[in-house]
């Protein structure tokens, strides 16, 4: 028999069907999804005692959770309902046992006239699973210990009956069925956005005692919640960093990430009680749609996320007069709900940004115990993967210890949230980039960007595919979006301007690298992509300069001192050029150098056997420079060979018409 559509329980009327609890006199309480979830399961269940790891496991499924994070939710609810511990109108306690719901509840039909109806305004906006935040500062040093999780098999009979429907009836509220929901954003990812957004690091309210993780943290795990809405483009956690501190200004923030909303905050943290109030400002004239304040105990930091987060949709939704369109499908973002994870995850992400090995290593490390604190964290596996793949580029490593622990990492976040569109993105990355399945790549990377049109990861990816395989135009377009969706990423901007410089548009590419240089100063691949440029421009000495000064910033990759020797050895300068080359392969016999690095520099001293040789050991290896072989100008001596001839149809390559090429 179908559930009644509303409900009456003293002076409050739940709507299952637009998803919002009304008070008699028709004010609509304002529920975050978890909360709204938690009163249904409740109102379904009166009368009837809910012990706590029923709940538990009803209203997170999955996942590891501390039974502080149950309390708060039935705080939560006792506050809107006004109701009392003591004198339980509707929720009671049973002490070391769970809770039960004393109210009476009773069917309404639509048309009863004792109800007043609420005026139209948004029902509860669906939640995710909270995500972890990149971190500022250094490392946290937690113990690794947590409440193990449970699941339905663990709980007997008609309590594991009883867990199902619980589960059911969760998923749904807390994965999105509701008003946010959307325009899907199609497979391509292309659809304009109807708001673009950005949230800002919290600043601290004092300068002493400020946590800098956890000011980050609050703006990762909104902008984690708010990417996954349809129609909403909201900027990454790497574009917003430099803005962290008391200082910020959040309308020049706006203005320099191309904005049109702002979400800035403040934060306090005394022991274990957490002050942190929020604002939407409109970026054209600094008018807040919305502004609140909230007050809760630090193991609580997951609803105040949610709180926060909810009251932004809802303000943008009533401003946009519900541009975003009518349904929202589930999605799980990854995350967890153990502090401990969250806050390691926090360190572990901050140290992959340096991409120097000592970071990386340690970030693998940091991982890993987050990991062992929650093993049910997905996007703390996505993080792993992403981090053993940055390997590539900051030491040289081999690809197989790269992609070999970054697809079982990727496997575990795929089990534990299959539409985690981080998670598709990386095994894009792994299938272009080490299997050389050009079709299965393109097909992972669309597939991320149908569930989150805001990873900026996933439009790099398919934008290189495309680049590489004459579809520029889409190609340019993806590369765009995921330098907007990261503004201040020195990667995506040198990316962009490698490629239009390939494609010959030297000023846009000169543009481009200088916002690079204006982001980080010493960024290699900047200088590596500047003395390219210079070269092309016909300035020998200048771009010359410039490789020697990408090689000096480089810390163990050997890529920009074989892009070197090849530009000495095309401008005659080969004596050089050959003593490079005895040192890469002297290198090569102590650690792994890139066959591709090799090749090059054989290729431009014109030594054609011996470059073949290591173009056919980068295939062996699977070195990742391979996906640019019919492209890459450092081959043009050799695309008539017979064996570079069989390379590229072994690759499946020869039946793509003209790419383009990086440095």
């Amino acid at each position: 028999m179908p559930l009644p559509a509303q409900i009456a329980f003293g002076d409050f009327l739940l709507d299952r069907s637009q998803q919002r609890v009304t008070h008699r006199d028709g004010k609509v309480l304002l529920l975050t999804p978890r909360l709204f979830s938690a009163l249904q399961l409740f109102v379904d269940h009166a009368g009837e005692l809910l012990d706590k790891d029923t709940l538990l496991v009803a209203l997170w499924p999955g996942l590891v959770v501390e039974e502080n994070n149950l309390s708060q939710v039935i705080s939560g609810l006792r506050r809107a309902l006004g109701d009392d511990a003591q004198g339980s109108r509707y929720i009671q306690t049973v002490p070391r046992r769970g809770f039960r719901f004393v109210a009476t509840v009773t069917p309404v039909l639509e048309t009863d006239p004792t109800w007043v109806q609420p005026p139209d305004v948004p029902p509860v906006a669906p939640s995710h699973t909270p995500v972890p935040p990149a971190p500022e500062a250094s490392a946290v040093d937690v113990q690794a210990a947590s409440r193990p999780g449970l699941s339905a098999s663990d709980l007997p009979g008609r309590r594991r009956w009883l867990l199902a429907g619980l589960a059911a009836a969760s998923a749904a509220l807390l994965g999105g069925a509701g008003w946010w929901a959307s325009r899907r954003a199609g497979a391509d990812g292309l659809a304009p956005p109807v708001a673009t957004l950005a949230v800002l690091p919290f600043k601290p309210l004092l300068p002493e005692g400020r946590d800098a993780l956890l000011e980050v943290g609050m703006a990762d795990s909104l902008i984690a919640r708010l990417s996954t809405v349809p129609g909403l483009a909201v900027r990454s956690i790497g574009s917003v960093l430099r803005y962290a501190g008391q200082d910020q200004d959040p309308l020049r923030a706006a203005r320099e990430l191309e904005v049109t909303w702002i979400v800035d905050g403040s934060l306090q943290r005394r022991g274990d009680q957490l002050r942190a109030s929020a604002r939407l400002l409109r970026a054209s004239d600094g008018v807040a749609a919305w502004s609140g304040s909230f007050d809760a105990k630090f193991t609580g930091v997951f609803e105040m996320q949610d709180q926060i987060s909810t009251r932004v949709m809802q303000a943008l939704a009533a401003t946009l007069q519900a541009g975003f369109g009518t349904q929202a499908p589930l999605s799980d973002v990854g995350g967890t709900l153990s502090l401990e994870a969250y806050q390691i995850y926090m360190a572990a992400s901050r140290h992959s940004e340096s991409m120097r090995a000592d970071g990386l290593q340690k970030s693998v490390a940091l991982f890993n115990q987050a990991l062992a604190v929650d093993p049910g964290y997905a996007l703390a596996w996505v993080g792993l993967a992403h981090t053993h793949r940055r390997h590539l580029f900051g030491v040289d490593a081999l690809p197989a210890e790269v992609f070999e622990p970054a697809k079982l990492a990727v496997q575990r976040a795929l089990a534990l949230a299959p539409d985690l569109a981080q998670a598709h993105a990386e095994l894009g990355f792994r299938l272009y980039w080490f299997d050389f399945e050009w079709r299965a790549a393109e097909v992972a990377f669309r597939r991320a960007l149908t569930l989150n049109a805001n990873v900026a990861a996933a439009h790099h990816g398919l934008a290189v595919l495309l680049l590489t395989q004459d579809r520029q135009d889409e190609g340019f377009a993806h590369l765009r979006l995921a330098r907007q969706l990261d503004p201040m990423s020195p990667v995506y901007n040198t990316a962009e301007a490698t490629y239009l410089l390939d494609s010959g548009a030297l000023a846009q590419a000169r543009a481009r690298l200088e916002r690079a240089f204006d982001i980080a100063p010493n960024f290699w691949l900047a200088h590596l992509t500047l003395g390219v440029l210079l070269l092309a421009e016909h300035q020998p000495g200048p771009g010359i300069e410039a490789l020697r000064r990408a090689v000096a910033l480089a810390d163990g990759s050997t890529r920009g001192l074989s892009l070197l020797a090849m530009h000495l050895a095309r401008l005659g300068q080969r004596d050089e050029a050959r003593a490079i080359l005895s040192r890469l392969q002297a290198l090569s016999r102590t650690r792994h150098v890139p066959p591709t690095s090799l090749a090059a520099v054989h290729a431009a001293l014109g030594e054609v056997a011996p470059a073949l040789a290591a173009l056919e050991q980068a295939y062996v290896a699977r070195d990742t420079r391979l996906i640019y072989l019919k492209d890459d100008p450092r081959w043009t001596g050799l695309r008539k060979e017979p064996r570079f001839v069989a390379l590229m149809q072994k690759l499946g390559l020869d039946r793509y018409g003209p790419g383009l090429s990086v440095n």
